[in-house]
């Protein structure tokens, strides 16, 4: 990924972490762990697919994950961008505090 994209990333990153929901039934559980999603952005900045290529070894976590990204709307690309599809490999992490 070209270095000028990286405050792009950062950003999308954030919108993401505070999109994320730990489900109450996982927390219940005591489950946590880290799901790796590869993420597909359209030129517009909508998200195209969403995947899990690591899973946290628990579906709640795994579906909690895909569903943040999903309930994103278009994070556009700033002008400062040329607007080009991107993948996107994101870890996400549950941990219980």
């Amino acid at each position: 990924m070209p270095p000028e994209y990286g405050p792009y990333l950062r950003g999308f990153r954030q919108r993401v972490h505070e999109a994320l929901i730990y489900p109450l039934a996982a927390r219940r559980q005591g489950l946590g762990g880290t799901v790796e999603l590869d993420v597909w952005l359209e030129a517009s900045g909508r998200v195209r697919d969403v995947r899990v290529v690591r899973s946290s070894s628990h579906r709640l976590l795994d579906e909690a994950a895909v569903e943040a990204i999903r309930s994103l709307g278009p994070v556009p690309f700033p002008d400062s961008l040329p607007r080009r599809s991107l993948l996107i490999r994101i870890p996400l992490v549950f941990e219980l505090r």
